[in-house]
């Protein structure tokens, strides 16, 4: 009786086939049926010299189940070990990606609040109070230099301005002196000093 019942399908090698150029077609048709019998789990009893010549292909189905049994079997373990390894990689990978999400939310949580910090001394400091958010968002956008200088430009740059016209209508938003760096241009008092040298 076979060992192949598990499987959905077997092969006929080729050069196995020469043999049925010597039988007659009655006889093939009877080793035919008895290869189909083995290959469903049931013996048929063949005469001679058909059970001579059903012998190879016999010999042949049953390492043919054998080499497909040993492959189930590798698979089957490759299977196992790969799909714990993918589980435990899997864990490993969500904790990874769970702690940099972490530690990012922190530094990010962190940084906000530095950043923060240093927008609201800035906004504190200017002398006009507009446009809160974008203000936010263009001061964020600057480098931590950037910030700093234009945080200690704005504590002194428009104070004599606004002594001197009793309003800050002609200081520009902070938005404006953001995105323009104006932490960068000449400042008013001195070019206003130099014209009073220069004019004396």
């Amino acid at each position: 009786m076979s060992k192949t019942t598990t499987r959905k399908s077997f092969i006929i090698h080729k050069d196995s086939l020469d043999i049925l150029e010597k039988l007659s077609n009655e006889e093939a048709g009877i080793l035919f049926k008895a290869i189909c019998a083995y290959q469903q789990g049931s013996a048929t009893q063949l005469n001679y010299p058909l059970d001579l010549v059903f012998l190879p292909f016999q010999k042949q189905f049953d390492r043919d189940n054998e080499k497909y049994l040993n492959t189930c079997k590798q698979r089957a373990e490759a299977g196992s070990k790969g799909g714990k390894q993918k589980v435990a990689n899997a864990s490993k990978s969500k904790q990874k990606v769970a702690n940099v999400a972490d530690s990012k939310s922190k530094s990010k949580s962190k940084s906000k609040s530095d950043s923060d910090k240093a927008f609201n001394e800035f906004y504190e400091n200017y002398p006009k109070k507009t446009e809160r958010k974008k203000t936010m968002s263009a001061f964020n956008k600057l480098s931590k230099d950037k910030q700093k200088l234009a945080t200690e430009d704005s504590k002194t740059r428009y104070i004599e301005k606004i002594k001197e016209d009793g309003t800050n209508q002609f200081v520009p938003a902070p938005l404006v002196y953001i995105n323009g760096e104006r932490w960068e241009d000449e400042r008013a008092v001195q070019q206003s000093t130099q014209r009073k040298v220069l004019s004396r």
